[in-house]
């Protein structure tokens, strides 16, 4: 299906008076990523998180300034027109995995279930690392000056700040629905309603306080799968409009981005043939 997608999203771009306006980044990130992540951080189990915290932040840490720190230099080796520090960002881009491929890798690969807990923990952790050296790589391309005290006080502060503030707005949350019930409004709508606006909600706020959303938003999953742990004995309706609800929208957020995906690729495509052709015309270092 994936693959599908992709492909009619690149034959959407050949279609006569199709005009493709590109999706702002921060805006992709809070439509798609932030509920995509906060369902991954709820359908986790926690227990074995827990039990794999060591590995799971070895990876989510180790791993990837070790993919930056070594695919860098090949970048810049391999295209010797892109600066250092701008090789080390392009880097910084590719080393996190992605949790919502890891989710869908499990349902066509049988792995053993420590591995992919262990796999889909690391993406869910990995985002506010690699965010963080995209972030220093770049202040470096653009000023040539790098601070490792300053970037490791940086990730502490996006990562540790982005679990704090999601947790927190997820309980707030959590109490605010445990307020309407408790005040007699059961109305399925209005519940299932707070707990789709959730993500986008608790994603802006901690993008605002300048902490890493992606962990936010999966810090308040979690908090949410606690929440529904305790309420087995809650409304049953209430959990089977919420399930049915997430499943359509999940689906269909994992749809359009293939699609976005695919409608990028003409354009992404005829970009890295201008470059080529322009390392080719200048030997010279170009700018980044």
């Amino acid at each position: 299906m994936p693959l599908i997608q992709i492909a009619l999203g690149v034959a959407v771009t050949y279609i006569p008076g199709v005009h493709h306006v590109p999706l702002n980044p921060e805006l992709f990130l809070l439509l798609f990523i932030a509920p995509l992540l906060f369902n991954d951080g709820k359908m986790t189990p926690r227990d074995e998180l827990w039990q794999l915290r060591s590995f799971i932040l070895l990876l989510a840490l180790g791993l990837v300034f070790a993919t930056v720190l070594i695919a860098g230099p090949f970048i810049h080796w391999l295209i010797p027109a892109i600066p250092l520090s701008a090789a080390f960002a392009l880097a910084a881009i590719l080393s996190p995995t992605d949790a919502v491929a890891v989710g869908s890798l499990s349902g066509r690969v049988k792995l053993p279930g420590r591995i992919m807990r262990l796999l889909e923990g690391e993406a869910l952790m990995n985002d506010a690392s690699g965010l963080v050296a995209f972030n220093f790589a770049i202040a470096a391309t653009v000023t040539g000056h790098f601070s490792l005290p300053r970037a490791i006080g940086s990730f502490i502060v996006i990562a540790v700040g982005g679990i704090v503030v999601g947790a927190l707005l997820g309980f707030l949350a959590i109490w605010l629905r445990m307020l309407l019930r408790r005040l007699g409004m059961e109305d399925v709508t209005l519940h299932v309603l707070i707990i789709i606006l959730t993500p986008f909600l608790i994603y802006w706020i901690a993008e605002e306080f300048h902490v890493s959303g992606i962990l936010a938003v999966v810090a308040a999953g979690v908090t949410h799968a606690i929440e529904r742990d305790r309420m087995r004995t809650g409304s049953a309706r209430l959990r089977i409009v919420s399930d049915s609800t997430w499943s359509v929208i999940l689906f269909s957020l994992n749809g359009l981005v293939f699609l976005l995906l695919g409608l990028e690729i003409p354009a992404s495509s005829d970009g890295m043939a201008g470059l080529r052709h322009t390392i080719t015309a200048n030997p010279l270092p170009i700018s980044c």
